[in-house]
């Protein structure tokens, strides 16, 4: 068996790559691997940390601004290059220390070959690979051209590292990806790769116990309130404002006697009405305040409580956190609206919790997921633009999911029926177990035809 480290800019926190890395691990531990991670940051996880890897470091942060924001820091494309240069070899020598302190057989890149808000990085990675004559994964999430923010970059010389080493074409390097589309796109630029889907570890469920029974009231849950869970990050790719108008279309009058069976059917009481519940992180200060003014403009009753939530469960200045996968238990609906992902953890997380799930569907959905005979809510596949910028789908669909959830939530059989079709879906083919069996294939050849 192999010695295996996983790279990434963060591990043990609640985003999705993050969630994927403790996948991945467990999945190669199962096979029999010793796994060790390495990142710039850690939310709990133990790792070999390169404080440099981060990309809140502030000269990561630097670079980043000057490479695809504003070219406004460095007196020369020759200056911005030195400082590159530099980085990269501090964070090179800490990748030596980390392949040599753990006499690793294998290196897995998780996003930063594919991913370019951090260009020293994917140099000190690429480097310590090829001089090491190290057998690498390069694991693919989301690429660049992929996201706005690094579409543009500012001179020449990001343009050359881009087209070089995102990702580096190696026959040496077995890429991995995650969707289809993606598969196809690399294909495309001369890069073979493997489709190796999100999964999830069906052996285990969320369960209420002493720690959590408290949930619902710490946060402000009323017995009657029918919750809608937007579990993703607040970021606007997420189109979380599609949520926001779900929830102002069950609030109608029509729906109440609905919600109410379904409070009922659980054990609740009191007044109904839904409730959109965020316990997930800000990460788009601007989004998020065009957001609170949509929920506030449409008279929807949300509640951002990622301040209790965490990756896993602790305590905190004497208050109790709670874990992120707690949430699922108090949920009633997912939202997930994504008008883009590389693939689809969140709905996979609600399949896994026996939710049913609402959702836009993304172009990855339509292709890679929507085709193994999942059932949902659809929000449709197009959306319009408001003068604010925020998105919506047209008013018939969105009063047609609104009936179609509502109905699901009167009905206790058809609400059973429709997530154990999904969950038994799920379990055949993305589990732990079916990813076990990729992997296996995937690091075989990787350390076959390493360097």
């Amino acid at each position: 068996m192999s010695r295996i480290g996983i790279c990434h800019f963060r591990v043990g926190e609640t985003d999705g790559v993050s969630l994927e890395i403790d996948k991945w691990r467990a999945a190669l531990e199962a096979l029999g691997h010793s796994v060790f991670l390495c990142a710039g940051r850690s939310g709990g996880e133990e790792a070999f940390l390169i404080p440099e890897l981060s990309l809140d470091h502030p000269e990561v942060a630097k670079i980043r601004r000057n490479a695809f924001q504003s070219f406004t820091d460095y007196p020369s494309e020759q200056e911005l290059h030195t400082h590159i240069e530099a980085l990269a070899a501090r964070i090179e020598r800490g990748l030596r220390h980390f392949v040599d302190v753990y006499d690793l057989d294998l290196l897995i890149v998780e996003n930063i070959w594919s991913l370019s808000p951090h260009l020293p990085a994917t140099l000190a990675l690429w480097r310590t690979v090829r001089s090491l004559r190290l057998p690498a994964i390069a694991h693919h999430h989301d690429f660049y051209w992929e996201k706005d923010d690094y579409r543009g970059p500012t001179c020449g010389l990001v343009r050359r590292l881009l087209s070089e080493y995102f990702p580096p074409r190696d026959p040496q390097v077995v890429h991995v990806v995650i969707n289809r589309l993606a598969q196809e796109e690399l294909r495309r630029r001369g890069i073979e790769s493997i489709v190796i889907p999100n999964v999830l570890d069906f052996g285990q469920r969320p369960k209420l116990d002493d720690f959590n029974q408290d949930f619902r009231e710490r946060c402000g849950l009323a017995p009657g309130d029918v919750v809608l869970l937007q579990s993703t990050r607040i970021v606007r790719r997420k189109g979380i404002e599609l949520a926001v108008d779900l929830a102002c279309a069950l609030s109608q009058p029509q729906f109440e006697k609905a919600l109410r069976r379904r409070v009922q059917a659980r054990g609740g009481h009191g007044e109904v009405h839904p409730v959109l519940l965020f316990p997930n992180l800000v990460e788009d200060s601007f989004y998020f305040e065009q957001l609170q003014d949509r929920i506030s403009r449409r008279g929807v009753d949300a509640r951002f409580v990622s301040d209790r939530v965490a990756f896993k469960r602790a305590q905190r200045d004497g208050e109790k956190v709670y874990s992120f996968w707690d949430t699922y238990l108090f949920a009633d609906v997912m939202t997930y609206p994504s008008l883009q992902e590389g693939w689809g953890n969140q709905f996979l997380e609600g399949v896994w919790a026996k939710l049913p799930v609402v959702l836009f569907e993304y172009p990855v959905f339509r292709t890679d997921i929507a085709p193994l005979g999942f059932k949902y809510v659809s929000l449709g596949d197009k959306v319009e633009q408001d003068s604010d910028g925020l998105r919506r789908v047209p008013t018939p669909v969105l009063k047609r999911a609104a009936k179609e959830a509502a109905g699901l939530l009167s009905s206790p059989r058809q609400y059973k029926q429709v997530v154990e079709h999904n969950y038994t879906l799920a379990r055949r083919y993305l589990s732990l177990e079916r990813l076990q069996e990729l992997l296996g294939t995937v690091v075989a050849r990787a350390l076959e035809e390493g360097p």
